[in-house]
């Protein structure tokens, strides 16, 4: 067999044609069309896209459960009451036992799974290429840059759908969560399934306007408002708000409050133009009014903005949707606060998962692969079951913001 190339350097040996040598292989070192238009590739120019990190699932994280419905019961605080006097000769009465089983919690874990079809051409024209491949490097010659780079294609692109696949399955779980936090309910239409799951949150601790009206002027009150949601909230349920999810937006309304006056020592004569500290004081702003807020509330605030970004099948306008609108505060309660009347495992709630038979039998992400003939094609997809689940919905509470000026 004739192994000779031809290369940058000039022939070695006959020749049938431009670049194939006699024996039929095709070894050039680096593609012929680019040393003929003289063009050098600098790489990718990405868009800055918006924030895409999730939290969700650092809040109400991942739990196993073998089965894909279970349910739990929800047993109410004992009475106490007080204890009866009685004589000195009398016999005392009989405490009463009575553990009040107000109802019964359910879930049902629904499957997410998303795949990928390729085209019998796609993974044919493939395997040739490796078969050509194969014959040039067993004949001792290196192989052509353009036949590399075509024979890299399938791989990457099949690496890159897995990583889109699994991206869109942690988008479902995130809008699941965020979702149910913000509105007390989730709803699911896309024309084949459809549910909705209510959660049982008080319609009095949703989107409830902040008690000192709008944040659009200077009269709103941001850690009296905060104190307001935790007093409300342990007078109804025993626990206090310790952690709040809220934009940037939000945030940066904080320090135009007039209350920060006197803490700024910038108080201005009544009726005068009043004074922005951000100005006139090193270190203070919306990142300082925030600090203060926390320190002097006990509430961590957490800032989220991220989104998830759809685009029309063949478009080229991208739509970025928030999962926690820019104008709601949520206001959750510490896990440890739970803990003391809860010994479930869910606390304040989990997103649980079941096995699955794709995952050898194990629970959380699992992935598939289909091959089928006549005409010969490969499908390869990825899934989850999963559902969450929240039993004390009620002990969370949601701030919805106006920014109008009063």
């Amino acid at each position: 067999m004739n192994t000779s190339t031809f290369g940058p350097s000039g022939m070695a040996g006959a020749t049938q044609g431009y670049g194939a040598p006699a024996g039929g292989q095709f070894a050039y070192p680096y593609p012929v069309d680019r040393l003929i238009r003289k063009e050098s590739a600098l790489g990718a120019i990405r868009e800055i896209a918006p924030p895409e990190d999730h939290i969700g699932l650092q809040l109400f994280p991942f739990f196993e459960v073998p089965h894909d419905d279970f349910f739990f019961d929800y047993i109410k605080g004992d009475a106490t009451g007080l204890a009866p006097a009685r004589a000195q000769d009398a016999e005392s009465e009989l405490a009463q036992k009575d553990f009040f089983i107000s109802g019964q919690g359910r879930g049902s874990i629904i499957d997410w799974a998303i795949k990928d079809h390729y085209d019998p051409s796609d993974v044919n024209n493939f395997r040739e290429l490796e078969n050509v491949a194969k014959q040039i490097q067993e004949g001792g010659s290196p192989l052509p840059g353009s036949l590399q780079t075509t024979l890299n294609e399938l791989p990457f692109k099949l690496a890159r759908d897995a990583a889109q696949r699994r991206r869109r399955l942690d988008n479902r779980i995130e809008h699941i969560i965020m979702t149910s936090l913000v509105t007390n309910t989730y709803t699911y239409n896309d024309g084949k399934v459809s549910f909705a799951t209510p959660w049982g949150r008080p319609a009095d601790q949703t989107d409830q306007a902040p008690a000192s009206g709008t944040y659009g002027g200077t009269t709103h009150d941001p850690i009296g408002d905060w104190v307001e949601v935790d007093e409300f909230m342990y007078e109804r349920h025993g626990v206090n708000m310790k952690r709040a999810i809220l934009g940037r937006k939000v945030a940066n309304r904080f320090y135009a409050s007039q209350f920060w006056g006197a803490r700024t020592g910038l108080i201005t004569q009544p009726g005068s133009t009043p004074v922005d500290p951000r100005y006139l004081m090193e270190g203070w702003g919306p990142v300082g009014a925030l600090n203060a807020v926390a320190e002097a509330t006990g509430i961590a605030p957490t800032i989220y903005d991220s989104v998830y970004r759809t685009r029309a099948i063949g478009g080229t306008t991208f739509v970025n949707t928030r999962y926690v609108p820019d104008d709601v505060i949520i206001f959750l309660p510490s896990e440890e606060d739970i803990r003391d009347f809860d010994s479930s495992p869910l606390g304040l709630g989990k997103v649980c998962t079941s096995p699955h038979i794709e995952g050898n039998g194990g629970a959380g992400f699992y992935e598939w692969e289909m091959s089928t003939k006549d005409p010969w094609s490969y499908s390869v997809g990825t899934g989850i079951k999963m559902y969450p689940i929240f039993p004390h919905m009620e002990l969370t509470y949601t701030m919805k913001i106006d920014f109008d000026a009063p």
